[in-house]
């Protein structure tokens, strides 16, 4: 937000957020990288953070019509309960972004594949398709994009390497 407006304490004229010990440029922080932003009561919003300095805020506002505005109604440190059930709805987000791997991945070995295509040329790239096309026991065929899901399911049941020709199929596929 670039415009914020504070609501003034009618007692002392001054920003209502310096009565919790917070200033306005911790609250431009929070509610410029909010770890949650959500509805709060009455069309306000709830943004909540942590500061450069490491505090943990909630901010109430309202959005303004105006684009990048925003009314300021309170700020205060989250402590307690509310702070320890922030920090668990944080770490539940991130171990949601993390990756789960395939059986038998790891985040080293997918490491080791992504670095390897991405350092890639254009010449290792075709020439390593080149390879792959002319591997003996492999076949490479054009179907209706319709039967790629089950045609997928019958070489899962079949299992990697085996041979599904019978012995009397003596012509080799390339």
């Amino acid at each position: 937000m670039v415009d914020l407006r504070f609501y003034r304490d009618p007692a002392t004229g001054q920003p209502h957020i310096w009565n919790h010990d917070v200033d306005e440029v911790e609250v431009r922080e929070i509610l410029a990288n909010p770890g949650e932003d959500r509805h709060g009561r009455g069309g306000s919003r709830v943004a909540i953070g942590q500061t450069t300095a490491g505090r943990y805020l909630k901010v109430v506002y309202v959005r303004d019509p105006k684009p990048d505005s925003a009314f300021v109604i309170t700020a205060f440190e989250l402590q307690g309960k509310a702070l320890l059930a922030y920090r668990r709805r944080q770490r539940r987000k991130l171990s949601m972004k993390q990756t789960r791997f395939p059986a038998g991945w790891s985040e080293a070995r997918t490491r080791r594949v992504l670095e390897y295509y991405e350092r890639q040329t254009d010449s290792e790239a075709a020439a390593e398709d080149e390879v792959a096309f002319r591997r003996r026991g492999q076949t490479v065929i054009v179907v209706p994009s319709r039967l790629v899901p089950e045609i997928t399911r019958l070489i899962q049941r079949q299992g990697p390497g085996e041979n599904t020709r019978s012995p009397a199929h003596k012509t080799r596929h390339r």
